[in-house]
């Protein structure tokens, strides 16, 4: 199999095989929120994006500060906002009102953390909440990193690239350390340990060290060998199975959460390249693609569309798993087109003319 090196690949205006892995993280979610064994669980899919968020978020820094010489944060912080605001609070403001109307008062006590991007620590401190806003817990990490990453990101920079590298390599140890000293001996429990920014930040930071040693010859090389047959993804799958299926809540909510974004990041550099080949092409198909880039709102409206699904009881168990399916991707693809886009398109007004091209950096943020 003749492919490209990952050198080459990370050059493309588009980096290939990222809406795919993005399909296949949420629809991991999906199933597994569906009451299906998906092929990596709702908990792999999570941390997918996670690792996938700080990555490209890195890579793109690297890119603007590679060219311009610094970032502009508040350029940043109005393209995130473009991008996760809109879709975000339209759904907050369906769901709310939704279950008000039904009289579900499980809603009330996640309405503020809901409105502040704090909904993992409530999730985390109060556990998982039954609400049809639980699920934005990991959003909120999302977006917490967003707030402090650039600020972090400047800090590293004026060290050095090899201090970058050191420092996020320290804390995705510390971080692990953190979350098992606190489940395992404090006994803070499975939600603080599922939940909470400071026990899952390693599975950002790993996706930020992956930019910065992408930039070096070595690690290049060590990549190219790890995605240079067809069946090495299959193996990297395999060992996100076997860690799933690991014995014992010390391992799961301990050293587990960093070794699967350890090896969810190596499934994220094998696609990227082996999508250039034949066997994992589909991941660069028109519908992987498409559902990848409406990722983020099946991700906001997979709830209501499972439940929808599962109230259409003439039809058997298996259907109401597809009609849920196709519900959620219908609610998100509206989002998308209806609400999301015309926010996206203002996005390039927000771009540093010195950046260079502003379609690059939409396209390839757009799905995240």
């Amino acid at each position: 199999m003749n492919l490209p090196a990952l050198e080459s690949v990370l050059s493309s205006r588009k980096l290939p095989g990222l809406d795919g892995f993005r399909m296949i993280a949420v629809m991991a979610v999906v199933l597994a929120h569906s009451g299906v064994g998906a092929f990596f669980s709702a908990r792999h899919g999570v941390a997918g994006f996670f690792v996938l968020s700080g990555f490209l978020i890195t890579w793109l820094l690297l890119k603007e500060y590679e060219k311009a010489g610094c970032i502009s944060l508040r350029d940043f912080y109005v393209r995130r906002s473009l991008r996760i605001f809109p879709a975000y609070y339209a759904f907050l403001l369906v769901s709310i009102s939704w279950d008000l109307f039904r009289g579900n008062d499980n809603i009330k006590d996640a309405i503020l953390p809901g409105l502040f991007y704090l909904m993992n620590y409530h999730n985390a401190l109060e556990g998982h909440s039954s609400s049809s806003l639980g699920h934005l817990w990991s959003l909120a990490i999302e977006e917490q990193f967003y707030l402090l990453w650039p600020m972090i990101f400047l800090f590293l920079m004026k060290r050095g690239r090899n201090f970058a590298i050191g420092f996020l390599v320290f804390v995705s140890v510390l971080v692990m350390v953190w979350r098992t000293y606190s489940f395992s001996v404090l006994d803070f429990g499975a939600s603080y340990a599922y939940n909470a920014f400071d026990t899952r930040f390693d599975n950002l930071a790993i996706g930020c060290a992956m930019a910065f040693l992408l930039e070096k010859k070595r690690c290049l090389e060590l990549a190219d060998l790890v995605s240079s047959q067809f069946w090495m993804p299959l193996v990297t799958l395999g060992l996100l199975i076997f860690s799933r299926e690991m014995p014992g809540s010390d391992y799961a909510y301990g050293p587990a959460f960093t070794l699967d974004a350890l090896l969810l990041a190596v499934l994220l550099l094998q696609f990227m390249r082996l999508s250039q080949g034949r066997f994992w092409s589909w991941l660069n198909h028109p519908v992987a693609v498409y559902l990848g880039v409406i990722s983020y709102p099946i991700y906001l409206w997979h709830v209501w569309g499972i439940q929808a699904g599962n109230k259409l009881r003439f039809l058997p168990e298996s259907l109401q798993l597809v009609a849920g399916i196709l519900i959620s991707c219908a609610l998100a693809a509206l989002s998308y087109h209806l609400l999301e886009k015309r926010f996206l398109s203002l996005k390039p007004k927000f771009e540093q003319a010195r950046f260079g091209s502003n379609k690059q950096n939409t396209a390839q943020d757009s799905g995240n």
